[in-house]
């Protein structure tokens, strides 16, 4: 299956929102990471759509982790129930700002 990529930012509320693919795995993560990289304003925390999120492994919340450390908090456009089970079961539903939240 070809890699999904990341879909150029989008503004929403005067902020400016990263769409993550459908599958935010090992086998995308570099490609996903350099994409986030550029799309991520220097000054700003990350905004990100994880609505479409359907296929989420270790890899993919360590690399949403890593941003959220990076750049301050993540602020979230929408997060889907497999980013919210996954982030649940290894414990970084609250580190990723994902605890007691609603889905998307």
């Amino acid at each position: 299956m070809p890699p999904t990529p990341c879909s150029a930012p989008r503004r929403h509320k005067n902020t400016m929102v990263i769409e993550l693919p459908e599958r935010v795995i090992i086998v995308e993560a570099s490609a996903l990471r350099a994409r986030l990289e550029a799309s991520v304003a220097p000054a700003a925390p990350p905004c990100l759509d994880a609505s479409k999120v359907t296929e989420i492994d270790t890899a993919g919340l360590q690399l949403l982790l890593c941003l959220a450390r990076t750049d301050g908090a993540i602020a979230w456009a929408g997060v889907s129930d497999a980013v919210r089970a996954g982030a649940r079961l290894v414990g970084l539903d609250g580190l990723l700002g994902l605890a007691g939240g609603t889905s998307a």
